[in-house]
């Protein structure tokens, strides 16, 4: 039988010790945004070209004649700090395709060759340090000019850099 506490009775003044969580849960705990905004960066890319689209010249009678803006660029994705990033999250295709990277030497940087067109591309690159750094920052740059830059003070930090290409 379970001794009944009565309910007026102080709580016991030695609470039952929590466990500290891992470093992995203390980097998901701090970093469970980070989904939702590339999500609303894509979300938001795709309602500006379904705009664009939308409210565009009238279409000619002949579609084959039809040339659409495009436009080819270079992107470079840096990310610089002390130790590995458990995770560098980054678009590939300039719409909604990502590439994960798990547990990565830093500084790091990925570079290619993006087709934007006839809507607007996305260029977005997220991070996260560990208890090894005291920092974390990261860049991207497209046609060698730094579109973006941040940095984020801190153990167990994360920082994005994001931005939007024309065709």
């Amino acid at each position: 039988m379970t001794p009944v506490r009565d309910v007026d009775s102080p709580p016991s003044p030695h609470p039952r010790p929590q466990p500290k969580p891992g470093i992995a849960r203390r980097v998901v705990m701090r970093t469970w945004w980070m989904p939702w905004l590339l999500g609303s960066a894509v979300l938001a890319a795709g309602t500006v070209t379904v705009i664009q689209v939308a409210a565009g010249p009238q279409a000619p009678k002949d579609w084959e004649d039809v040339q659409l803006p495009s436009s080819t660029h270079e992107v470079v994705y840096e990310v610089a700090g002390k130790g590995t990033s458990p995770e560098i999250k980054f678009v590939v295709d300039g719409i909604a395709a990502t590439e994960t990277l798990t547990d990565v030497e830093l500084p790091w940087s990925k570079e290619f060759t993006l087709e934007v067109g006839p809507g607007l591309g996305v260029v977005q690159v997220m991070a996260s340090n560990t208890g090894e750094a005291d920092s974390i920052s990261c860049a991207v740059r497209v046609d060698g000019n730094v579109v973006h830059q941040a940095s984020a003070p801190g153990e167990f930090s994360a920082v994005s850099c994001s931005s939007v290409i024309r065709p």
